[in-house]
């Protein structure tokens, strides 16, 4: 079957996945309506997983680029700082 050297996901139909960068993913939560969003949320907005979105939405929270906060134990949300 040979080796394979691309990295890069498929999406369902085999294609190769668009590469949704950290800029897309703030852009997406700028422009939403919602003052605040969830990571199922960007995720169908990049259209990417949501476990994905999940960690690139905690990595831009290290960053300080987004905060988060817990409405309950199974939902958070996630926001741009006023600040930026």
């Amino acid at each position: 079957m040979g080796t394979m050297t691309d990295e890069r996901k498929r999406d369902t139909r085999g294609q190769y996945a668009k590469e949704t960068t950290d800029d897309d993913i703030l852009a997406a939560i700028r422009e939403s309506e919602f003052p605040a969003v969830t990571a199922r949320w960007v995720a169908d907005t990049v259209e990417m997983e949501r476990p994905s979105a999940h960690r690139r939405l905690e990595v831009l929270h290290e960053d300080g680029e987004v905060e988060r906060g817990k409405l309950s134990p199974r939902v958070v949300i996630w926001w741009i700082p006023e600040n930026e």
